[in-house]
């Protein structure tokens, strides 16, 4: 579920000096929200664009919004991460 299994993903952050991830992408209650857990326990900063994350399930997607991604990450807009970096 998590980006992080079977993938090259912390050896190529470690190797670029990268300490926040901008996560996108499908599922938030699960690949979203399983790789966000992972990567705050690593030490990254996580950024959750909650608009730039598709869902199945509206209510799945709001509760890890809402209460699962707040204890592990920086949940904001799309619009936001562009103009911070801008």
């Amino acid at each position: 579920m998590s980006a992080w299994e079977g993938s090259s993903l912390e050896t190529i952050l470690k190797a670029e000096g990268r300490d926040m991830i901008i996560e996108t992408g499908a599922w938030t209650n699960m690949s979203n929200e399983h790789t966000a857990r992972t990567g705050a326990d690593k030490g990254y900063i996580m950024v959750i664009p909650e608009d730039g994350c598709s869902r199945m399930n509206a209510d799945w997607h709001n509760a890890s919004i809402n209460y699962a991604l707040q204890n592990v990450s920086l949940v904001t807009k799309t619009d936001t991460v562009i103009a911070a970096l801008g």
